[in-house]
């Protein structure tokens, strides 16, 4: 079975400066000692990260763009795209923006990367942005934002966890999924994935995703039997979010086979499995 990863940071230059790359642990509150760092992670080579994908049979790895607060940075969207240029068979990207520039500049670039085959979809991060004053994905000046990914047909993703809060030193509350429900209940045909799946927030954001049918779970790190709450995520997606829970692997801090496998260990029912560990993401990214 092909798997599609929705949480892939490759070694990009921007990357490499980033916490993710410049910690030997990457992001040190998640470090289990089940799923050791990558070696590909450590040594920062590409080719090793392509051979880990092989060997999991990962296909596709999605990198989200980012314009978001120090120690997190920016990944630029055409250093993503030159990237993917080399490797057009095997990533594909959501094209970050800039909350700290114009309306016009984000409806600008949300059209100039929509032409592009290598973005699927948009990635905002208003609980940790560079505009200080916009906190929440609820806030009404990013309406212009999904109204344009409604009108190009294209889904949009909200990053959201408390771990994002803690290390940027960040409001925690800033994380609760329920600034997504407004969102949702605003543009009820816009497809809204959640990165992270607003952990530790787990039965709220389950909560909203079971009132709001266009809201899509992706718990990544955070759907293993080691971490706690996984397990109702776990649950609601193989009873209720089948078609609505995508699986990411959050490289380079879990390695791809462990996270793999530590989905596949909770006991799904016929089919559902196949839908989360890729079947969803193509169709969330319109890639079927």
């Amino acid at each position: 079975m092909k798997v599609v990863d929705m949480r892939v940071r490759p070694p990009l230059p921007s990357l490499m400066r980033s916490v993710l790359f410049q910690s030997k642990d990457g992001v040190e509150q998640t470090r289990h000692t089940d799923y050791p760092r990558p070696e590909s992670a450590k040594a920062g080579s590409i080719s090793l990260l392509l051979q880990e994908m092989d060997d999991a049979e990962v296909q596709h790895a999605v990198i989200m763009g980012r314009h978001s607060m120090e120690p997190f940075g920016v990944i630029p969207n055409d250093e993503i795209a030159q990237f993917i240029a080399t490797y057009p068979d095997r990533f594909v990207a959501w094209a970050g923006l800039d909350l700290s520039k114009s309306p016009e500049d984000w409806i600008r670039e949300i059209r100039r990367c929509s032409t592009l085959a290598c973005f699927k979809g948009i990635s905002v991060e208003p609980s940790i942005s560079l505009d200080p004053t916009i906190r929440l994905a609820n806030d009404r000046r990013l309406y212009p934002i999904y109204e344009e990914c409604l009108r190009l047909n294209i889904p949009v993703n909200i990053t959201l966890s408390g771990v994002l809060q803690r290390i940027t030193r960040q409001p925690y509350e800033n994380s609760s999924p329920l600034q997504v429900y407004q969102v949702a209940l605003d543009f009820p045909k816009l497809d809204i994935h959640v990165a992270h799946a607003a952990y530790p927030w787990v039965m709220e954001m389950i909560g909203i995703a079971f009132t709001c049918t266009n809201v899509w779970l992706s718990p990544d790190l955070y759907m293993v039997k080691q971490m706690p709450g996984g397990a109702e995520y776990a649950k609601a997606a193989n009873n209720y979010f089948q078609a609505r829970t995508v699986f990411g692997s959050n490289y380079p801090s879990k390695p791809f086979p462990q996270m793999i496998n530590g989905y596949r260990e909770w006991g799904w029912r016929p089919g559902v499995m196949e839908g989360v560990l890729g079947g969803n993401a193509r169709r969330l990214m319109r890639m079927d």
